[in-house]
C-alpha cells in the first residue's frame, strides 16, 4: 500500500507540474511601451525596437515588454483614448520636452521609485536630468540629449567652390551674416543663377541654401538670445515676451531670407519640397540644414551625396545658442503595474543597453560614461562626420528651453505656430507687426490661465 500510495502521489505532482508549467510560463507581467508621439516610428527603428524587445523579453523571467507603434499623426488621439479608457500604456516614449509639457498631468512622479531603492543618478549629465524635471515632477530617467547643428550638401560646396564651414566652436566668423551669405550663392534657379545675381529667378528656384524647417516658432527663434530664450513668457509664467528685440529681429532674418533674399524656402516651396517624401537634406535641394541628431536616426541613408557638419553659428549678438531637445520614457499615473514599468525604464537607460538604444532614436546616451562607446558607434555608422561638433553643442544649449512647459502650452504654440504662418506665406512679413499681434494673444491666454488658479 505504501509503496502504491508514493506512486499515486509521485504521478499525481508530476500531473500538477504539467498543468501548472504552462501557465507560470505565461504569467509574465506585460509593460507596453507606446511609440509614435516622437521618434520611433521609422521602418528601420521598427525594426531595431522589435529587436529589442526580443532581446529583453529572452532574458527577462517574470516581465515581457511590447512596442506599440502607432503613426506620429494619430498618436496623440490614440494615447488621449487610452489613457482616458483606463487602458493606460506602462511606458509611453521617447518623450521630448515638448511632449512632457503637452501632457504634463498625465505623468507619474518616478521619485518614489528613486527613493525607495536609492537609485544612483550621478552617472547622467546634468543637463539631462533638469531638461524633463519639474519642482514637483520628475518624469523620468534621462535617456539621451538632442543636440542641433548644421549638415550640408558637401557636393553643392564643392560645385560652388565655397569653403566648408568651420568645426571649431572658438571660430567667431561663423554667424548667421556668414551663414546667410554662403547660403545666398548656394541658392540657384533653372538656370544656374544664385540669389546674388540681377538674373537670378525667385520664382523659378530649384535649390535653397538653408532650411530649418523642422521646427516650431519657439524652436526657431530661441537662437537669438532673448533674455527668456526659448520661453515666451517672463520667469513667473505672467507676462508674454514674444515681441521681445531679439526675437522681432530673428523672425525678420527668417522672413527676409524667404522674401527678400530668397535663401529660405517659403511655406509653399517647403511644401512642395515635402511632398516628394524626402527629408530636407535628403531631398537634394536643400544645401545647409539645421537639425537635431534625431535626423542621423531618420534619415541620411544612401545618400548620392556627401554630408559636412557644422557648428550653430554666433547670433547677431555674438552668442552661439544650439537649441537641444532631451527625452525620456514616461509612466502614465493612471498606468497599472508602474513597478515593472519602472524596471524597465532602468534597462532602457542602463550602461548595457542604453548605447543600441540611443542608436535607434539618434540621441546621445544621457550617461556620461557611455560618450566614448557612443562616438565610436556613430563614427562607425557615419564615419565622415566629425562627432566632436555634435558633443560640443551640449553646452551651448538654450535655456530656458524652447520646448519647456508654459501655462496653456499647447494654445501658446498654436498661437506663435500661427504667427509664423504669416510669414511663412507671405501674408505679413514685418516681423514687430506679427510678434506684437501674437503677444497681445499670448497675454489673454497667460490672464486666462492665471484667472482659473485663483478661482
Amino acid at each position: 500500500m505504501k509503496r502504491n500510495s508514493w506512486l499515486l502521489i509521485t504521478c499525481l505532482v508530476i500531473v500538477s507540474l504539467l498543468v501548472v508549467a504552462p501557465a507560470l510560463a505565461q504569467d509574465k507581467v506585460k509593460v507596453t511601451i507606446f511609440v509614435g508621439l516622437g521618434t520611433g516610428t521609422d521602418p528601420d527603428q521598427i525594426t531595431k525596437q522589435e529587436e529589442l524587445q526580443a532581446r529583453f523579453n529572452a532574458s527577462h523571467d517574470s516581465i515581457e515588454i511590447e512596442f506599440l507603434i502607432v503613426p506620429h499623426d494619430e498618436a496623440g488621439t490614440r494615447l488621449l483614448a487610452m489613457l482616458a479608457g483606463d487602458n493606460a500604456p506602462q511606458l509611453v516614449g521617447p518623450n521630448g520636452i515638448s511632449t512632457i509639457a503637452e501632457y504634463f498631468d498625465s505623468w507619474a512622479d518616478i521619485t518614489p521609485f528613486i527613493e525607495a531603492e536609492g537609485f544612483d543618478t550621478s552617472d547622467f549629465y546634468q543637463e539631462s536630468l533638469e531638461l524633463n524635471a519639474y519642482p514637483n515632477l520628475n518624469t523620468g530617467l534621462p535617456l539621451g540629449l538632442f543636440p542641433s547643428f548644421v549638415l550640408y550638401n558637401i557636393d553643392m560646396f564643392d560645385a560652388a567652390g565655397i569653403d566648408y564651414p568651420p568645426t571649431d566652436y572658438n571660430d567667431t566668423s561663423w554667424n548667421y551674416d556668414k551663414l546667410r551669405e554662403i547660403a545666398m550663392l548656394l541658392t540657384l534657379d533653372s538656370n544656374a543663377n544664385d540669389a546674388t545675381m540681377e538674373e537670378f529667378d525667385a520664382e523659378d528656384i530649384v535649390q535653397w541654401g538653408f532650411s530649418d524647417a523642422w521646427t516650431d516658432t519657439r524652436g526657431m527663434l530661441a537662437r537669438w538670445g532673448a533674455p527668456d530664450v526659448g520661453r515666451p513668457t517672463s520667469a513667473d509664467y505672467k507676462t508674454a515676451s514674444a515681441n521681445s528685440a531679439e526675437w522681432v529681429y530673428g523672425l525678420q532674418w527668417f522672413s527676409d531670407g524667404m522674401w527678400v533674399d530668397h535663401f529660405i524656402p517659403t511655406g509653399e516651396q517647403q511644401s512642395g519640397i515635402e511632398a516628394t517624401g524626402a527629408a530636407p537634406l535628403d531631398s537634394g535641394v536643400i544645401a545647409m540644414f539645421y537639425t537635431h541628431t534625431w535626423y542621423l536616426g531618420e534619415a541620411l541613408f544612401d545618400l548620392p551625396f556627401e554630408v559636412g557638419i557644422a557648428p550653430a553659428p554666433f547670433n547677431q549678438n555674438g552668442q552661439r545658442i544650439a537649441r537641444i531637445h532631451a527625452d525620456n520614457f514616461t509612466i502614465p499615473k493612471n498606468a497599472t503595474n508602474q513597478q515593472e514599468a519602472w524596471e524597465v525604464m532602468k534597462w532602457l537607460t542602463s550602461e548595457e543597453n542604453l548605447v543600441d538604444v540611443c542608436l535607434i532614436y539618434g540621441c546621445i546616451p544621457a550617461r556620461m560614461s557611455l560618450a566614448d562607446d557612443f562616438a565610436a558607434a556613430l563614427n562607425e555608422r557615419f564615419p565622415d562626420l566629425d562627432t566632436n561638433v555634435i558633443f560640443e553643442a551640449i553646452d551651448y544649449l538654450d535655456a530656458p528651453n524652447h520646448e519647456s512647459w508654459v501655462p496653456n502650452w499647447g494654445r501658446i504654440n498654436d498661437a506663435l505656430n500661427f504667427a509664423a504662418s504669416l510669414i511663412n506665406t507671405g501674408e505679413n512679413t514685418d516681423a514687430q507687426s506679427v510678434l506684437d499681434q501674437a503677444n497681445v494673444e499670448l497675454q489673454k491666454i497667460l490672464d486666462e490661465y492665471w484667472a482659473s488658479q485663483s478661482s
